[in-house]
């Protein structure tokens, strides 16, 4: 099994009852190679700049739609965190809280760079 990118405990300082809102993103992740890991910082990043973008246009929808692909990429790759922060993001994007969610996606932009 290959080894799970990143630290992810910077997510906790940003996302109230995080322990409790990932649970639902756990996945067992015995299967997740390197090629897999790859696949899944690519789309990450790729996902990071159309939220950037988003942000940029004012477009809830872009936002929403990257932030909904990120949330479902987390739990799979074996880390729900990611998962949790993508939620929040879509939920942000939906409720037209866009100023809420910088926070949020700079913070995932910034562990992005982190990877490898």
């Amino acid at each position: 099994m290959a080894e799970v990118p990143g630290n992810t405990e910077w997510v906790a300082t940003l996302i109230p009852e995080l322990g409790a809102k990932k649970i639902q993103f756990v996945v067992a992740t015995d299967e997740v190679d390197d090629e897999l890991i790859e696949v899944f910082i690519d789309e990450l990043r790729r996902l990071s700049g159309e939220l950037k973008e988003g942000f940029e246009r004012g477009d809830l929808e872009m936002v929403r739609m990257a932030a909904h692909s990120i949330k479902g990429m987390g739990g799979t790759i074996g880390l729900p965190e990611i998962s949790v922060l993508g939620l929040e993001v879509e939920n942000c994007a939906k409720e037209e809280r866009l100023s809420e969610a910088e926070a949020l996606v700079s913070a995932l932009a910034q562990w992005i760079t982190t990877l490898r």
